[in-house]
C-alpha cells in the first residue's frame, strides 16, 4: 500500500476544561517500515469495527474541511499545511468539549489498489511491558490501535470522481 503522505500531530487535552495544547509537526514523516506497519494495523482495526457513514456538508465557516481537502488535492495547499489547518480546527472543537481528550492525530494519504484514501485517526496510548536487551521487564508505552476512539477514512477517488456519492 503506497503511502503518498503521512504526518502526526499531538493535541494535549484533558477532560477537565483546561485548554488544548497543539504540538504540530513541521514536516511529513519519512518512508519507513514503522509507518507502513502503523497504517496497516490502523486499517485492520478500522475494518474490524462497526462504522457510521458520513458525508461532507457544503463548505462553509462551520464546515471548512472539504474545502481544505479540495485545495490539497488540487495542489493549492501542501499536505503539511492541509493537516495543520485541519488539526488546528480539531483543537478548537476539542476545546469546546469538556469530554474530549487529546492524543496523536495521524493523517495519511495512501493508495490501496487503484483507490486513494485519506485516513485520519486520533490515537491514544496504552501502558504495557517489554523485555529489554538486558532481559529485564520494563514499562512500555505504545499506540493502542485496538481502541480507536475517533477515526475516518475518506475514499478520495470516489469523492473526486462522483460528486453525488455518499460514500
Amino acid at each position: 500500500m503506497p503511502i503518498k503522505h503521512a504526518i502526526v500531530h499531538l493535541i494535549e487535552k484533558k477532560p477537565d476544561g483546561t485548554p488544548a495544547v497543539l504540538h504540530a509537526r513541521d514536516a511529513e514523516l519519512g518512508d519507513s517500515q514503522a509507518i507502513e506497519n502503523l497504517l496497516a494495523d490502523l486499517n485492520e482495526s478500522y475494518n474490524a469495527k462497526n462504522k457510521a457513514w458520513g458525508f461532507f456538508q457544503g463548505e462553509s465557516g462551520a464546515y471548512p474541511f472539504s474545502g481544505w481537502l479540495g485545495e490539497y488535492l488540487e495542489g493549492d495547499r501542501d499536505f503539511v499545511g492541509f493537516s495543520r489547518e485541519a488539526v488546528e480546527h480539531l483543537q478548537k472543537l476539542m476545546e469546546e468539549s469538556n469530554l474530549s481528550t487529546g492524543g496523536h492525530i495521524l493523517f495519511a494519504h495512501y493508495q490501496q489498489g487503484m483507490t486513494d484514501y485519506l485516513a485520519i485517526a486520533l490515537l491514544h496510548h496504552s501502558e504495557g511491558v517489554a523485555v529489554n536487551e538486558s532481559l529485564e521487564v520494563t514499562p512500555s508505552r505504545h499506540l493502542d490501535l485496538g481502541q480507536l476512539h475517533l477515526a475516518a477514512r475518506i475514499n478520495i477517488s470516489e469523492w473526486r470522481n462522483n460528486k453525488q456519492s455518499k460514500q
